[in-house]
């Protein structure tokens, strides 16, 4: 039950993201000026390392990424698997019933809020990806 509710979360989180950001890609397409990217295009890609801040968020928030980085494979899936069901156990960021956690639900559509910013993971290089991934499960199994 616990796994269709993480499922539903993150579906939650991405189908929030996605429709927070519609208005934008509209008003991006009536504006000619700017030109689409290209497969295999990495020059829009955030630099920015946010693997730091990790220590820094809620531990709701924390579980949800680790639910993003395991959905992604930016962590090995047998290893990082686990230790989110016992993550998620142990900080009660999938509560019973149909309130929902909203930090948890940040995090799994892969985003940090920190230092009075949001950082968007999927927007940061792969290599950035991975590190943030790896610090997200480090935290995680460092409480278990």
């Amino acid at each position: 039950m616990k796994l269709i509710a993480v499922r539903a979360l993150s579906a939650l989180a991405l189908t929030t993201t996605l429709l927070a950001g519609a208005p934008v890609l509209a008003h991006a397409q009536e504006d000619a000026t700017i030109t689409g990217a290209r497969a295999g295009d990495t020059s829009g890609l955030s630099t920015v390392d946010p693997s730091d801040l990790v220590a820094t968020i809620d531990p709701a928030e924390n579980a949800g990424l680790l639910n993003y980085c395991v959905q992604n494979e930016y962590v090995d899936y047998d290893d990082a698997f686990h230790t989110l069901q016992e993550y998620v156990k142990k900080t009660n960021a999938v509560p019973d019933g149909a309130e929902g956690n909203m930090f948890y639900a940040v995090g799994s559509a892969g985003q940090i809020r920190a230092k009075d910013k949001i950082y968007t993971v999927a927007m940061a290089t792969l290599p950035i990806r991975q590190k943030t991934c790896k610090a997200v499960l480090a935290r995680a199994k460092s409480s278990l």
